[in-house]
C-alpha cells in the first residue's frame, strides 16, 4: 500500500491517506524527505503527472530493497508550501536548472527559513508575513553538526529532522531560543567569532561516508564546549527542550553506509539518467546503492523535478566518474 493525499487548489501535503497506486509510467519527484520518527524513514514524494496530477504518495527507501528508476531530462515546478500543512502542486515546465517556476519559488513558505539571516526587521519574509509570524512565534534551536570530520552550526525548529536531512553523524543542541530570529543572530554570531562553518557541501559529505568518527570526537567535542561557554557569555536564555546538551549520535538512521569499508562510485544522475541496485542506507540526500560487489553513491537533490519511472528488472550500469567530479 502506498500513501497519498488529495488536493484541490490547496492541499493539506503532508497528511497522507492509505490508497492503492499501481506502477505509474509518468512519475514525478517532488522530494526526498526524512521522517525521524518512522523506519526506515527516508522517503521519496512522486506525483503522477497523466492519471492523477493532484494527487502524491511515498515511496519509503528501504535498506535490502531493489530500487530500479529510469530518469528523463523533462523537468516540471515541483510546486511550493502555503504554510506548515498545506502545499500547492504546479504543472508548469521549468528549466533544467530550477525546481521551481518564478512564482512558486517567489510564493514558497519555507524558503524565509532557509535563507533567513535576521540581519532585516523582518528577516527574508517581508513577502510573506505568515511565514514571519511563524518565525516570531515558535521557539528555534541553534545546533553544532558533525558530518565525518567537518563541524557546522545551524538552526531549526526541528532540530533531529534536520540533523539526518543533513546527514550528520553528530550533532548537539547548544540552546533553544525562543524564536527564530534569535536563534539565526546566534547562528551568525557564532559562525563569525567562533570560525564554524554555516554550510557543509554534499562533495565533502560523499567522500567521507566511510570516514572514521574516532578521530574528529574529540575536537567535535570541544567545539561544542566552546560554543556552550560562548553561548552563556551572550547572556541569551534558553526555552525547556529534551534535546539539549545531550550528544546524538544518529548512524542508525542512515542503514548499513556507517558500514562501508570504501567511499562508493559517484552516479553521476544528471548523465547517466539512471539509479539501479540493493539499497544499502540514505545519508541526508546521499543514496547509496550496491550492483553485484560495487556501491554507488547518488545525489538525489539532483533529480528532484524530473520525470522519471521505474523498471522491475536492474538497468545495466552506464559509464561513472570519480568522486573528485562529484557534485
Amino acid at each position: 500500500m502506498q500513501k497519498a493525499i488529495i488536493r484541490r487548489k490547496r492541499v493539506n501535503s503532508y497528511f497522507f491517506k492509505e490508497i492503492k497506486v499501481e506502477m505509474l509510467l509518468k512519475e514525478h519527484l517532488i522530494a526526498a524527505k526524512w521522517d525521524p520518527s518512522i523506519p526506515p524513514y527516508a522517503f521519496l514524494i512522486f506525483r503522477d503527472l497523466e492519471k492523477a496530477p493532484d494527487q502524491t504518495y511515498k515511496k519509503y527507501l528501504s535498506p535490502g530493497d531493489e530500487f530500479h528508476l529510469k530518469v528523463s531530462e523533462e523537468k516540471t515546478c515541483i510546486g511550493h508550501s502555503i504554510n506548515k500543512s498545506e502545499y500547492y502542486l504546479c504543472n508548469k515546465r521549468v528549466d533544467d536548472k530550477y525546481n521551481r517556476c518564478y512564482n512558486c519559488e517567489q510564493q514558497d513558505f519555507e524558503k524565509c527559513f532557509l535563507f533567513c539571516d535576521a540581519s532585516k526587521p523582518f528577516g527574508n519574509c517581508s513577502h510573506n508575513p505568515l511565514a514571519y509570524e511563524y518565525c516570531r512565534d515558535h521557539p528555534c534551536s541553534v545546533y553544532i553538526a558533525l558530518v565525518a570530520n567537518d563541524v557546522k552550526v545551524g538552526v531549526s525548529i526541528n532540530p533531529l529532522k534536520r540533523w539526518i536531512n543533513q546527514g550528520a553523524d553528530l550533532a548537539v543542541e547548544v540552546i533553544r531560543a525562543k524564536n527564530g530570529f534569535e536563534a539565526r543572530t546566534l547562528e551568525k554570531a557564532i559562525s563569525s567569532d567562533l570560525q564554524i562553518s554555516q554550510t557543509i557541501r554534499k562533495t565533502a559529505k560523499a567522500r567521507k561516508l566511510n570516514f572514521n568518527l574516532s578521530t574528529s570526537i574529540p575536537d567535535f567535542r570541544a567545539i561544542v564546549e566552546d560554543v556552550k561557554s560562548y553561548i552563556g557569555k551572550s547572556g541569551y536564555e534558553t526555552e525547556n527542550s529534551d534535546l539539549l546538551h545531550e550528544e546524538h549520535e544518529l548512524e542508525s538512521f542512515y542503514g548499513n553506509i556507517p558500514s562501508l569499508e570504501s567511499n562508493p562510485i559517484l552516479n553521476e544522475v544528471d548523465k547517466t539518467l539512471q539509479i539501479t541496485g540493493e539499497i544499502v542506507g540514505v545519508k541526508g540526500k546521499l543514496l547509496v546503492t550496491k550492483v553485484n560487489n560495487s556501491f554507488y553513491v547518488t545525489n538525489m537533490s539532483k533529480i528532484i523535478g524530473h520525470i522519471m519511472s521505474f523498471s522491475s528488472t536492474p538497468l545495466k550500469m552506464k559509464g561513472q566518474k570519480s568522486l573528485s567530479e562529484f557534485f
